[in-house]
């Protein structure tokens, strides 16, 4: 049986070289961090990127591939369930095209399926709130490495392996691969096209990800890093499963996490998504309405995105690990900064990618004042649940707070140095804070967290 779900050695690592736009002394650091993220994971090899914004795009590796060869910059990895934001933010775009609503139900958007609760809704979908039981256990385990060239589509994958509902649909939030399946095939039934189509033409050559791409279903001319499976809590027992085939095994979880990328196409993904250029900010605000979950490396689950902890601050992706390969994407709403990071061996990607985006912050001089008044402002704490003070030059000012639609939710006049914004009565979310005076204006996003 193969692990679905570190050694030592000499590593090389590719020299630092100055990328247009990044500061050389923010390049070493980033590569340093890389060096010893792979070393404190005892993993074979990373490929990462940072956008930075006002700089560019940051990549860099650490380590092999398998012996002595370098990973390259190149080189493709299965990104497991950051799959999953693509497909949420698919769902979305039907339900601002009018095609969907986050309240249908399954009933009224596919035919029957053994052991799916057809009053189930798409929110409870995006959500993992179905109640639903996984399709991957240890049966389809079986069924895929019974014939490792077969190609599976969704609907043959869950009436083959999917068993009884755990829970009534609406309950407690229980991390299941069966909804994404299901989303998966809600959009190829309002869409009348495939999946990896229609995500395609939607999101993938709009934005210039040409890198991306769903295993099996789609081709590319990159070479795939190998990929090490085994024990998360056993780095040294992970062995080369680069010659296994892959028809099976991804094809069966195309929705659920069937894409191969590169760094560079998620940090275009992780930015372009969480700032709001592909939805709107309705959308944006329910994707990001998160449950809180208890313990492990995320605590907050919302539509279709993770939300993240981490050195006192939020951080929004998604996490996944798929038969020796290990990502993750995390944006930092305050200062729009997104990283990327792949690993071809089997560990939790969210602990590197967390130390990892800590450097690209501490060393990248980012932030959002626009105009003359772009040093008076500092807001603190960020995020917050329960208030915030805003600090700035003496003078006379007037505030403002937009929530995700745009809504001016808070508006006044002060005079001075100090400004105290209570929070408690707003709902958790993103909020711009506008701030204007005779010299100017100036923005800065905040958090609320309750």
């Amino acid at each position: 049986m193969k692990y679905l779900a570190c050694a030592s050695l000499l590593f090389l690592t590719k020299p630092v070289r100055s990328q247009s736009g990044i500061d050389p002394a923010l390049a070493t650091a980033l590569q340093n961090s890389l060096n010893s993220i792979r070393t404190n994971l005892q993993v074979k090899g990373i490929s990462a990127a940072a956008y930075i914004p006002g700089q560019g795009i940051w990549k860099g590796v650490t380590g092999v591939t398998y012996g002595s060869m370098p990973i390259d910059t190149n080189m493709l990895f299965s990104i497991g369930s950051v799959t999953k934001t693509f497909v949420a933010t698919e769902i979305f775009k039907l339900i601002e095209n009018g095609q969907l609503s986050l309240n249908d139900s399954v009933h009224s958007l596919l035919p029957p399926i053994q052991n799916v609760d057809p009053n189930i809704t798409v929110r409870q979908l995006l959500g993992h709130k179905s109640g639903l039981a996984d399709y991957l256990n240890v049966n389809w385990e079986n069924g895929m490495f019974a014939d490792l060239y077969r190609i599976w589509y969704q609907p043959a994958v869950l009436d083959s392996f999917l068993p009884a509902p755990l829970a009534a649909p609406g309950g407690a939030w229980n991390y299941i691969n069966t909804n994404y399946a299901l989303l998966g095939m809600i959009v190829e039934a309002k869409t009348g096209d495939s999946l990896h189509t229609v995500l395609r033409n939607d999101f993938l050559s709009p934005l210039g990800l040409n890198n991306t791409h769903m295993e099996v279903f789609e081709l590319y001319p990159n070479p795939i890093a190998h990929n090490w499976a085994g024990p998360i809590a056993n780095p040294a027992a992970a062995t080369d499963e680069s010659s296994t085939p892959h028809e099976a095994l991804w094809s069966s979880v195309s929705a659920a996490g069937g894409y191969f990328s590169d760094p560079t196409d998620l940090v275009k993904w992780g930015y372009n998504l969480y700032s709001g250029n592909v939805l709107s900010q309705s959308s944006l605000a329910e994707m990001l309405t998160f449950t809180n979950v208890g313990g492990g490396y995320f605590n907050g689950y919302g539509l279709g995105s993770m939300r993240f902890p981490g050195n006192g601050r939020t951080y929004w992706g998604h996490a996944g690990n798929y038969f020796g390969y290990a990502a993750c994407m995390l944006y930092y709403p305050q200062d729009s900064i997104c990283v990327a990071l792949l690993i071809n061996q089997d560990c939790y990607a969210a602990v590197g990618a967390k130390t990892f985006i800590h450097a690209a912050i501490t060393n990248a001089a980012v932030g959002l004042k626009e105009t003359a008044i772009k040093n008076e402002l500092t807001v603190f704490p960020n995020p917050s649940d329960a208030g915030f003070t805003v600090a700035v030059e003496k003078g006379e000012y007037r505030i403002e707070l937009t929530d995700a639609l745009g809504k001016v939710v808070h508006a006044d006049t002060f005079s001075g140095t100090v400004y105290k914004l209570n929070s408690e009565l707003l709902r958790e979310g993103v909020y711009q804070l506008k701030l204007y005076s005779d010299k100017g204006s100036v923005s800065e996003k905040i958090v609320v967290m309750h």
